[in-house]
């Protein structure tokens, strides 16, 4: 019988001569199957941790504070080290548990379906964190739960990626620019294990850690334009 090339990089049989190779109702259900896993991750990372640690422990919208960003660095700048590690954990768990659960979550009879649902439940989680449901949609900017999405796929990337941050910070005393280079490196990274040391990386995860290297590029754009004017705050260890 002869193969074919599926999205999830994978031969798949053919469907016989003839056949439509699928139903409505079939591609009906396998597009239910993506909305609700990506509404699982968005819901998932819409508790947004550091405006519920301001507001339960200390009495106060983070978001009033600082930067105006409801996210683990304001939080260290307005309360100190400890509740930060705490809003940085779970930002990263919003990130990391709906990309690992997304395969089990599966119900359409899809080949390649379940390399895909991570990369949406991920990314719809890294949305979820930026424009939060339950926090008025001003959230965070995304990197410690697009963190947590990199670690559950590809955790051997993830500390050239933390290398990264840390060289920049150490170097710049800019916690934004590092962030965005960090996760721009991740595709970097990727391509550079696909095209030059052969390992086998899905041209879809590649794609999507693009769009979402991208999409961090542009919540941050704010702070790249500081940057670039050098009002932009630095972290000072």
């Amino acid at each position: 019988m002869s193969r074919w090339w599926s999205p999830g990089l994978r031969d798949v049989e053919r469907p016989p001569d003839g056949a439509d190779g699928g139903t409505a109702e079939e591609v009906g259900i396998v597009v239910t199957n993506l909305i609700l896993v990506a509404l699982f991750g968005f819901l998932v990372a819409s508790f947004s941790t550091a405006v519920v640690v301001s507001r339960l422990v200390y009495r106060t919208d983070v978001r009033t504070l600082g930067s105006g960003n409801a996210g683990a660095t304001n939080i260290l700048r307005a309360f100190g080290w400890k509740p930060a590690v705490v809003v940085l954990a779970v930002d990263v768990a919003k990130g990391f548990l709906p990309t690992l659960v997304a395969p089990r979550l599966q119900f359409a009879d899809m080949p390649g379906l379940e390399e895909v649902l991570p990369l949406i439940a991920g990314a719809a989680a890294v949305v979820g964190h930026c424009y939060p449901i339950f926090a008025g949609f001003r959230g965070g900017k995304g990197v410690a739960t697009a963190a947590g999405m990199f670690l559950a796929l590809y955790p051997v990337a993830v500390p050239i990626c933390a290398v990264v941050f840390a060289a920049i910070v150490a170097g710049t005393g800019y916690v934004s620019l590092a962030s965005v280079l960090a996760c721009v490196s991740m595709p970097a990274v990727l391509a550079a294990s696909r095209y030059g040391l052969g390992y086998e990386i899905p041209g879809e995860t590649l794609f999507a850690t693009i769009l979402l290297a991208g999409f961090i590029v542009f919540t941050h754009r704010a702070n790249l334009f500081r940057v670039r004017q050098g009002t932009e705050h630095r972290f000072r260890g």
